[in-house]
């Protein structure tokens, strides 16, 4: 009987210990759900601010190059006889082949004479030209910044005479004898109009239609260009009162109002990046970039995304966790097995998210080596190449009207293209560096004392050509010559890279080539007595791009680390102890010497 008795007791108390185990399990399988679904909305968050970050890059370089290439038109007008014989029929034409390649950003092509007022207009009817022939716009921006400095010109917000907000490009006619376009005679400027509708329907065209995202836009001094969906605060200052108040009553917790307004600040300033606001009480991101025109900050692009995926996605982790509840409460006796199965099924889900997180982390690990490659190939292409190129074209086209010096044009167009394949060269061989493929023949014998008179032998002759005051002065070992194992023309390329630096920072004074022995190390050194180093580009001097010269690459000393570690041996520099009173700096490489031989006595 007691027997009998206790048998339910047990049972009872077998349930109880398995129903605590299962509502125990059940409980922390619910909060490690909890816990995972706070990792899904995180991804899901990251990847909205990944899209907005990659829209608004992708946008600004593409407007970028939409209006560097109206800026392009308007430099090809300004340099067309039509323009400087004024000949306006043929002027005609020519403008408005112009702005039919770039109508879907300008509206009109305007052609002012040297005193500010209307020549020509683009697609306009005769009557309609008549009436605005002859408007005197000198007082505007677009003429007098182009008119005073000779460069090309990107406005900020202009109200125009027929009151439709514009943004213009210019470009000064200059009219010159001379390769010298600062000291020409200006004799016009050419302007190209933008309407803000136009630019803001290009910009709506170019958004991910599957991110959801909107798009606004300020000029350099915070005035509002374009904002999707209030048009109604263009030419407002962003930082005034009428569009603060707007954002008071949109971002009701002042925290999101400061941080809207820092990231705003941020922009103007020519940064980059990216924040989380609370709007209308949803998140959102908003990533910011600057428009960068001939390297200089003309406009800053805005998008927003809210953040629909993650509220999505909350959605559906709150029903699971509602689903997990009623389990919890109706199973009753089975929720060991349900527990178990929740368990397991989190971590295959955990497995999904890390998957997917390693994915997403890759991804974003190539776009950031892509966005590098790109902006550096950019900077290289716009900054070095255009000068060359466009002297090679002026040059070229000068030719003909200018034959009296058709010597002095070729040399000058020698010189561009010459420095066009240094350029080509250095590229190559940084990407022969960077890919491993850079081959060296190492064993050749060099007799350095001769490899360093030959290469300075060459260099004398380009500084006759520069009409520079300089000395160049080598000094020898005496009693021996200097032998070494190595490539014979990478070598030669490393001492003329060097002696080309010391020349080109070089005004006036002396430089100095000196050679030696030390723990069996060829050691070469050049100094000069120039500007010295910049203790700015210092610590980064032997990397890619490391220069602030307007004409150098810094391409140069990066190849020659390369190619000098590759023989085996080790390139430094140091500024003067004078440095101070800009007395120049000195550039060491040492390579293994291979013998020293002693000089038979005469």
């Amino acid at each position: 009987m007691v027997d009998k008795e206790r048998t339910p007791r047990t049972n009872i108390v077998i349930l109880a210990v398995v129903a605590v185990i299962a509502l125990t399990l059940s409980i922390m399988s619910y909060q490690y759900s909890i816990l995972t679904s706070n990792k899904i909305i995180d991804v899901a968050s990251q990847e909205v601010r990944s899209n907005t970050r990659i829209e608004v890059h992708d946008i600004s370089q593409i407007l970028a190059n939409k209006l560097q290439t109206v800026g392009t038109l308007l430099q090809t007008l300004s340099e067309s006889p039509a323009i400087h014989n004024n000949e306006y029929k043929r002027a005609d034409i020519v403008i408005n082949t112009r702005q039919r390649s770039s109508s879907d950003l300008t509206d009109f092509y305007m052609w002012l004479d040297k005193n500010g007022k209307i020549n020509w207009i683009s697609n306009i009817n005769e009557s309609i030209y008549q009436k605005y022939r002859g408007t005197d716009l000198s007082y505007r921006p677009y003429f007098t910044i182009p008119r005073d400095t000779h460069t090309i010109y990107y406005s900020n917000l202009i109200e125009s005479n027929d009151k439709i907000p514009r943004l213009y490009i210019s470009y000064p006619v200059i009219n010159t004898t001379s390769s010298d376009h600062d000291n020409g005679i200006l004799t016009g400027v050419v302007v190209a109009s933008i309407r803000l509708e136009t630019l803001g329907n290009f910009l709506i065209n170019q958004l991910f239609p599957q991110f959801n995202s909107t798009i606004g836009m300020l000029d350099r001094n915070g005035i509002i260009l374009y904002a999707s969906g209030a048009q109604q605060y263009v030419d407002e200052y962003v930082f005034g009162n009428k569009f603060q108040s707007v954002l008071s009553s949109s971002l009701h917790s002042p925290e999101s109002k400061n941080l809207l307004n820092d990231l705003i600040m941020s922009s103007l300033e020519g940064n980059t990046g990216s924040g989380d606001i609370l709007i209308n009480g949803k998140m959102n991101t908003i990533a910011y970039q600057p428009v960068v025109v001939d390297g200089k900050t003309f406009l800053v692009l805005y998008t927003s995304a809210q953040h629909n995926l993650t509220s999505d996605v909350s959605a559906l982790i709150n029903q699971q966790q509602y689903f997990t509840i009623l389990v919890v409460a109706v199973i009753g006796a089975v929720a060991f097995i349900v527990a178990f199965l929740v368990f397991s099924w989190n971590k295959r889900l955990e497995s999904v998210v890390n998957t997917r997180t390693g994915e997403l982390r890759r991804a974003n690990e190539q776009l950031k080596i892509h966005d590098k490659m790109q902006q550096e190939f950019i900077n290289i292409a716009s900054h070095e190449m255009k000068t060359p190129t466009q002297a090679i074209l002026g040059y070229s086209k000068l030719i003909r009207r200018h034959p009296e010096r058709r010597e002095e044009m070729i040399d000058a167009i020698a010189r561009n293209a010459t420095r066009l394949q240094r350029l080509t060269n250095d590229i190559l061989d940084v990407t022969r560096i960077e890919t491993q493929s850079l081959k060296l023949n190492v064993e050749e014998r060099v007799n350095l004392n001769e490899l360093i008179s030959y290469v300075i032998e060459d260099q004398r002759t380009e500084i006759e050509k520069s009409n520079k005051y300089i000395r160049l002065v080598y000094e020898p070992q005496q009693d021996h010559s200097i032998e070494v194992d190595a490539d014979k023309n990478r070598l030669t390329q490393v001492i003329s890279n060097l002696l080309s630096n010391a020349i080109k920072f070089t005004t006036e004074g002396t430089i100095r080539v000196t050679e030696g022995v030390k723990d069996s190390m060829a050691l070469v050194s050049v100094k000069d007595t120039g500007q010295g180093i910049d203790p700015e580009i210092m610590p980064r001097l032997f990397t890619k791009f490391a220069a602030k010269s307007e004409t150098g690459t810094g391409l140069g000393l990066f190849i020659s680390k390369s190619i000098v570690e590759t023989h085996g041996g080790k390139i430094w520099a140091e500024n003067n102890s004078d440095y101070d009173r800009k007395k120049g700096a000195i550039f060491t490489f040492s390579i293994p010497l291979t013998k020293v031989k002693e000089a038979k006595p005469s």
